[in-house]
């Protein structure tokens, strides 16, 4: 592949630091292809891709100029897997990286249904490509399910096994970070999710399961108490 000729419309869209990440990324063989964007947030933009055995990826890209630093920082601030003594706002977007690709492995072995992590280098994440033929799923919010009631049950079953698994909580749970394929629930963007050793665990998964009913209760499923549901997962 003439990688160099292909890619010149990218030298305008990344820095150079990521552009070497890229075609790392390329010469080890875990892309073959940058294709159009998927979605962009305000930290981070998402691609279409090709990548080994010809397989759809989606490529995560962090963007430092516009990341919430102080954000960021406070999921990671207690968390007993990442160093957050004196990070910049350089140091923090490759951890970042590195988090939600663990995050996602931990949700895979809890057998919640996410984008399967591939490799993680610097401030790029290549996952799984929830979609066909270069169409990304569509989010929940805006393609709700035809059957609500049944994936309440799959949400809060998610919710439960990330927990109850691996001890981890997503953080941001809402139905902007829901994939809707083939009429199954895909959790996504997990990045700031922190393990329930983390001081605001308790906030956070109250939080997760209070947005969870309230967008149910909209889409007219009779929803149970957010206490009751916290109660059932964690035991307190």
């Amino acid at each position: 592949m003439k990688w160099k000729e292909e890619w010149k419309i990218f030298e305008g869209v990344f820095d150079q630091g990521t552009l070497k990440t890229l075609y790392k990324l390329l010469n080890d063989g875990y892309i073959e292809h940058i294709n159009g964007i998927i979605a962009t947030g305000k930290e981070a933009d998402v691609f279409h891709g090709i990548g080994q055995d010809s397989k759809e990826i989606a490529i995560k890209i962090y963007r430092y100029e516009t990341s919430n630093f102080q954000s960021m920082l406070k999921y990671v601030n207690g968390d007993y897997r990442f160093s957050s003594a004196k990070l910049s706002k350089r140091d923090i977007i490759p951890i970042w990286a590195k988090k939600e690709f663990k995050n996602l492995e931990l949700a895979t072995k809890a057998g919640v249904s996410v984008p399967k992590p591939i490799i993680s280098r610097r401030n790029v994440l290549v996952m799984e490509f929830i979609g066909e033929n270069g169409k990304s799923a569509p989010i929940a919010k805006f393609f709700p399910p035809k059957n609500p009631k049944m994936w309440l049950q799959k949400v809060l079953n998610s919710i439960k096994a990330l927990y109850q698994k691996e001890g981890l909580i997503h953080g941001d749970l809402s139905e902007y970070n829901i994939l809707n394929f083939r009429e199954k629930p895909v959790i996504i963007d997990i990045g700031q999710g922190v393990v329930k050793e983390h001081p605001a665990a308790n906030e956070l998964l109250m939080k997760d399961i209070e947005n969870v009913l309230k967008w149910f209760k909209k889409l007219k499923v009779d929803v149970p108490e957010a206490k009751k549901i916290y109660s059932a997962i964690t035991g307190k």
